[in-house]
Order: structure tokens, then sequence, then C-alpha cells
């Protein structure tokens, strides 16, 4: 009994923190060199205007920018965040994989994409892309955090969980309370089970 409550506590917990999809930084969508100054600062407003939910806003830079740079990987992104803000998950799946079709270094895309494949039940899917993610770039702890849970919650691999969690904790340099917690509640879950 003690067990199976301590296994549903943590399993409340996980799935009210899991990751959503994030604004790609306009640090990681290399495009911005081939843009206009005037362009970029567009480009900035659109990003701000994600971050506040003014999507609508957003949205009708986003697709003005599209029009002049269509391989514009970061506008890509971001235009599949707003998809996603709106649930629209097919849509924002099309758009993330233009994106990395053309620039494959965007680590935030391929977390994002991940996430939209587990909201859609692709969960080998997302993992090949939190992995790839994480090849992409070794320090991007949001990676090895939806690894973690997805590994954990979906595809019931707690040893692989748990050393996932580990690196996240591992690169968060001001700690993560709660998934320290979830570790030690992993430890002895696993521990009791052998």
């Amino acid at each position: 009994m003690r067990y199976s409550l301590s296994l549903i506590l943590c399993f409340s917990l996980l799935t009210a923190c899991v990751q959503d999809v994030v604004k790609i930084d306009d640090e990681s969508a290399d495009q911005q060199s081939s843009m206009s100054d005037s362009d970029k600062r567009v480009y900035k407003r659109a990003l701000e205007g994600i971050k506040k939910k003014r999507l609508k806003q957003a949205q009708v830079i986003l697709n003005k920018l599209l029009k002049k740079y269509p391989n514009a990987s970061g506008v890509l992104a971001n235009k599949a965040v707003i998809y996603a803000s709106k649930n629209r998950l097919s849509k924002a799946e099309e758009f993330f994989e233009k994106s990395l079709k053309i620039n494959d270094k965007l680590v935030q895309a391929r977390n994002n994409l991940a996430v939209i494949y587990r909201k859609k039940g692709k969960f080998s899917e997302a993992e090949r892309m939190l992995e790839a993610a994480i090849v992409s770039n070794p320090y991007y702890a949001s990676a090895y955090y939806n690894l973690g849970i997805l590994q954990e919650l979906y595809l019931h691999k707690p040893d692989k969980a748990l050393e996932n969690y580990r690196l996240y904790l591992d690169l968060k340099k001001a700690g993560d309370k709660r998934v320290s917690q979830w570790v030690s509640l992993l430890q002895r879950q696993l521990k009791s089970r052998k």
C-alpha cells in the first residue's frame, strides 16, 4: 500500500511538472545573421509577443518574416510554438520538423518536438528526439528532464529515467528540489523491487 501511494504521488507530481513547449530563443536561430537589422528588431518583437502570450500579434509578425525569409529556422520553430500553444499539435509538429530540416542544431526545437510527440502518444519518436537534442547540446538541461519523465511515466524505464534526472540536476546550478525528491523516491522504489 505504501509503495502504491508513493507511486501515485510521484506520478501526480511528475505529470503536473512536465515541461511544455517553449519559445525558441533568438540566439539559437542562426538565420538572424541574414536578416536586416530592422527585421531582427521585428523578430524580437514577435518573441516578446510569444513570451507575453500575445500570440495573434506574434503570428502576424512571423508570417510577414516568413514571406521574406522562408528558410528562417527560428521563425518556423516559433510559429510551431504558437500552434502548440493553441493545441494544434499536427501543425506544430509540421513546423518544428520544417525548422529542423533547415537547422538541425536547434536543440529547443528538438525538445519541443519531443513534447509534441509525447502529447500525440508517439513515445518512441519523442525519446529519439530528446536523445538527439542531448547529442546536439549535452548541456541543455530541459532535454534530460523531459527524457527522464518520458522514460519513467510512458516508457517504463525507471533506471534510465533516474540517470536522466541526475544529469538534469547536475546541470541545474540552482538545483531543483522537486526533481531531487523524485530521485530519492525513485531510488527507494527501485531498491524495493530488487
